[in-house]
């Protein structure tokens, strides 16, 4: 059932196949059947490259002699807003750090009931979600602080499903970026771990910030009608995400929505094909001003994020392929919804465009898999970024993965995979002061920053 891969998984809208091993039955009684699921992971990874770059000099000299305007580069001491911060700089500003990681999915421990009513199937189900590092390290910055080792209850729904279609209520993953996630999980880094990443959404990313894009966990409500001939719909209202700082009023639930068509071709081929769709309408208070009487009020100013991605996947004998693409206002680069100061402009609080795409390839013979991906996000430019001498801001992120898996029993699984992580940002404007230190913008930007890093990551996973 789907509610089982909830939690084994990414949730029920994510992988749409069952892993080689099922849930464990515990218990039945007086119809009940009670059950776990879950699976334990560890990786050793080492990460060599660059460090965060340091923004590019502006050299330029002002009528009084003094130096130009200084930037910042976005991203700079906030984890996963662009580039990798690390805060494993050498002297010569390099980035070389070992560490033992969760994969691609965390440690999870899952729990359910399930009963027969007539026609219905009742399903309760919990997922605790928990993460390798040790006590006070926070993975995504390798600098201690006050994150604790504790589960966190990812998923927790009821579910009904019958006949009639399948509804389920609480919290579960979102259906905006699934097939994205869907294809990096079955073709690249189910068992593996790529990028590492954020805790707060997956144990490691693995394509997810480089062209796929990870729907979040939220509080919700889903349907899904029956399968017609293959062809599936399924929508949802989730509790609404604040951008903090910008578009803190969010009074409206968002809907999300996916039509996709799946059909098992022959006994060796397959083919799933999805779109998907997401609106939330945001809004801020701001104080305007009239320009004539110089008279401040107060005005509900409002906006939307919203995104629409499709793709799909095929199976052909041992050859496995599948592609992406997404395109949305103020999403962020990783997760639908993302909070930080590459959705949006900091002064403006205009919303960003974003665009991802993604490819991912394996070849599965017997218990072996070799995959092989690639994918960039693009985050555009507006106007006033354009013209801000203060900020160079990301302009896109782009990954290349390598993989081999190999399946020594229908429960371990050993994984041993590449990453290449390149974050390139637009270059600040071109500048200097005049006499009375007024910013004076200048033909061209300044050296765009870049940074590479290459990730080898090693490890097994245990799933049952």
């Amino acid at each position: 059932m789907r509610s089982v891969l909830c939690g084994l998984s990414l949730g029920a809208c994510l992988l749409e196949i069952r892993p080689a091993a099922a849930e464990i039955p515990l218990a039945e009684k007086d119809g009940f059947t009670f059950f776990t699921d879950g699976r334990i992971n560890a990786f050793f990874s080492q990460g060599i490259g660059d460090a965060f770059p340091q923004p590019t000099p502006n050299t330029n000299v002002t009528p009084s002699g003094m130096p130009a305007p200084s930037h910042g580069v976005v991203g700079s001491g906030q984890s996963f807003t662009a580039g990798y911060e690390s805060k494993q700089a050498d002297a010569n500003n390099n980035y070389s750090a070992q560490r033992v990681r969760n994969g691609f999915l965390a440690t999870i421990l899952g729990l359910g009931m399930r009963k027969k009513i007539s026609e219905t199937t009742v399903t309760g189900y919990v997922a605790l979600w928990g993460t390798t590092q040790s006590f006070q390290r926070d993975r995504t910055t390798d600098s201690g602080n006050s994150h604790t080792k504790g589960f966190d209850v990812r998923n927790g729904y009821v579910e009904l499903e019958g006949p009639w279609g399948d509804v389920k209520a609480g919290r579960q993953l979102g259906i905006f970026g699934d097939i994205s996630t869907e294809i990096d999980y079955n073709y690249g880094h189910g068992y593996g771990l790529g990028l590492p990443c954020v805790d707060e959404y997956y144990a490691s990313c693995g394509h997810i910030g480089t062209g796929a894009v990870g729907p979040g966990f939220a509080a919700g409500i889903v349907y899904s009608t029956p399968s017609f001939g293959g062809l599936k719909l399924t929508a949802g209202f989730f509790d609404p995400v604040r951008l903090l700082g910008a578009w803190n009023r969010v009074p409206i639930m968002r809907p999300e929505g996916t039509i996709t068509f799946e059909k098992q071709l022959s006994s060796t081929a397959f083919l799933k094909l999805a779109v998907e769709g997401m609106y939330q309408p945001v809004a801020r208070v701001e104080s305007q001003v009239d320009p004539n009487t110089g008279v401040s009020t107060l005005i509900n100013r409002t906006d939307a994020v919203w995104g629409v991605a499709g793709g799909g996947r095929i199976e052909v004998g041992p050859v496995r392929f599948g592609a992406s693409a997404f395109r949305g206002k103020g999403l962020g680069a990783y997760v639908a919804l993302q909070n930080s100061s590459s959705s949006f402009n900091q002064a403006t609080f205009n919303l960003r465009s974003f665009t991802g795409y993604y490819a991912q390839a394996a070849l599965v013979f017997g218990r072996a898999q070799i995959s092989a991906g690639a994918g960039r996000v693009i985050d555009d430019q507006l106007e006033e970024d354009k013209v801000n001498a203060n900020s160079s801001e990301l302009k896109w992120q782009t990954g290349f993965s390598l993989g081999f898996f190999y399946s020594l029993t229908d429960y371990l699984v050993l994984g041993l995979d590449y990453f290449r992580f390149q974050t390139d940002w637009w270059g600040a404007p071109n500048s200097t002061l005049d006499a009375n230190n007024n910013v004076v913008l200048l033909p061209g930007v300044l050296t765009p920053e870049q940074q590479i890093i290459n990730f080898i990551n090693a490890g097994a996973t245990l799933h049952w």
